[in-house]
């Protein structure tokens, strides 16, 4: 009697365990990177105000190269560790899409010992995607500026 209650739980454990789906880890997609339109790099972005907005520099940026049929553009920004920016006063930037809705809001920074990154938003693809930069305060003074390269700045990925 044992042994068929034996043989019984080792059966249905069997027949448990071939139903049931095996799993696979899910690998990381590579997503493709737009980076910003220029003549060359480094892109230098400077965005400051005085106070009131008075003196206001607001930087466009385009990425003009997305294919079309992308899907899942991201606007990020990506520092190495310990990446120089220079920042002063009110340094909260507001980004503007093409249609001059805000998009999202960043503050520039860079960790001393660890990269850093940030998604501003997401959005439909477009060939062409463009932005604003602007001091994000009504009253207070601020700047940010930080050198645009292929290794720290502003991109799009998508298709991920």
């Amino acid at each position: 009697m044992q042994y068929l209650t034996v043989a019984a739980a080792l059966l249905s454990t069997s027949l448990l365990s071939s139903a049931a789906p095996t799993s696979t880890p899910l690998e990381r997609r590579a997503c493709s990177v737009a980076y910003p339109r220029s003549i060359g790099f480094p892109i230098n972005y400077e965005i400051k105000q005085d106070a009131n907005r008075a003196n206001s520099v607001s930087p466009f940026i385009a990425f003009d190269n997305i294919p079309a049929g992308s899907y899942g553009c991201q606007l990020e920004v990506n520092f190495p560790a310990g990446y120089p920016i220079q920042s002063s006063g009110n340094s909260r930037v507001n980004v503007f899409d093409a249609d001059n809705k805000l998009f999202g809001t960043v503050n520039f920074v860079s960790s001393p010992v660890a990269p850093t990154k940030f998604v501003v938003n997401s959005a439909v693809c477009k060939p062409s995607m463009q932005y604003r930069m602007v001091i994000a305060s009504d009253t207070d003074a601020g700047r940010v500026a930080f050198a645009d390269t292929k290794d720290a700045g502003l991109t799009i990925t998508y298709n991920c």
